[in-house]
């Protein structure tokens, strides 16, 4: 249902995209499930979102690094948190969003020249800041209010 939940969120956000690209704010809400709900279950939530955006989105060859980065976001959400502060933690997972950068720039743009692959790695890598920090201001506006209206409590009994 959450995964459903993700899928949706994001497909809504891909409304409003300009120059076809998308602030994609349900990094942010995927990263207060993982830290909320108890157990493995988001990160099979994550696995599945991330499959099925990058199969709508058209981008199959982006999917092993959107699976990895799911994973890894919610690995750090799930056990990084007990480390370091859920506030440090939510920095760090989502700042993977990064990791898109290299991989688009070696194994997608492979074939452009060097000035037009440099040019879409800046594009890429301000969208990704965007992303970042929306995602972080996300986490923490639902996570305060799911502490205010005491959800978090329910939803960790999902």
């Amino acid at each position: 249902m959450l995964s459903a939940l993700l899928v949706t969120l994001s497909l809504v956000t891909m409304l409003f995209t300009s120059d076809g690209v998308a602030i994609q704010f349900t990094t942010g809400v995927y990263l207060v499930f993982c830290y909320l709900v108890p157990g493995y279950g988001m990160l099979v939530g994550g696995i599945v979102y991330g499959a099925i955006m990058d199969l709508a989105l058209n981008s199959v060859i982006t999917m092993g690094i959107t699976i990895l980065i799911n994973v890894l976001m919610f690995f750090i959400m799930k056990y990084g948190s007990k480390l370091i502060t859920k506030h440090a933690a939510v920095i760090l997972a989502a700042s993977l969003v990064f990791l898109y950068i290299p991989f688009l720039y070696y194994v997608v743009w492979n074939t452009q020249e060097i000035s037009t692959r440099n040019g879409l790695a800046l594009k890429e890598a301000i969208v990704d800041s965007i992303q970042w920090i929306v995602s972080i201001v996300i986490f923490e506006v639902m996570y305060f209010t799911l502490s205010k209206t005491k959800l978090n409590e329910k939803l960790s009994n999902f």
